[in-house]
């Protein structure tokens, strides 16, 4: 019968769904990626868009630095592992903030101590259901919703933002990358 192949696919989708969100929770070689500036890709992974920012990269202010610290970092960690965060999905592709870690150094946390970003770069996009009124009144009713998963816990999350808090204070304090100028100019 037709609803039997359709039954099939439907369900192979759903299982395939379900490996790529498990996949999400677990961390991957950093050997498996390519990193460009704050972007990175995993060949595994075609349609989906690793970025070491959680908001704002599109408009935020940046040191000249950048890239020569990300590729610096990277070369002295090979062993790192990239961890997704949360994950933006849209019909065509799939940006997710992730973490870089190796050990106890964080690539994410190095760039901002070093002042490459301010530390509002590194928090994560919100979910439907944690935005407020305001916030989800900024969709007008011909948009989606944003689809946005998570996959750290509330506890990790919040113990990784105190650290960037850290870190911008030291960059701020040192007047590093973005900070080494007055914002006030």
């Amino acid at each position: 019968m037709i609803r039997q192949p359709i039954f099939l696919i439907l369900f192979s989708f759903l299982i395939i769904n379900s490996c790529i969100g498990q996949e999400m929770k677990k961390p991957l070689k950093i050997s498996e990626f390519k990193f460009d500036g704050i972007f990175g890709g995993n060949l595994n992974y075609p349609n989906f868009v690793y970025c070491l920012l959680g908001s704002g990269f599109f408009r935020t202010p940046s040191s000249d630095n950048v890239d020569s610290l990300i590729k610096d970092w990277l070369k002295k960690h090979p062993d790192a592992n990239v961890f997704s965060v949360s994950a933006i999905n849209s019909q065509v592709i799939k940006i997710i903030y992730c973490w870089v870690i190796d050990g106890q150094d964080t690539l994410n946390n190095f760039l901002i101590k070093n002042g490459c970003f301010p530390g509002g770069t590194m928090i994560r996009p919100k979910t439907w259901d944690e935005m407020d009124t305001r916030e989800k009144e900024l969709y007008d009713e011909s948009d989606e919703k944003p689809n946005v998963k998570v996959f750290v816990d509330k506890e990790t999350y919040e113990n990784f933002i105190e650290q960037i808090k850290s870190a911008e204070l030291y960059a701020r304090e040192n007047k590093l990358g973005v900070w080494s100028k007055d914002l006030e100019e």
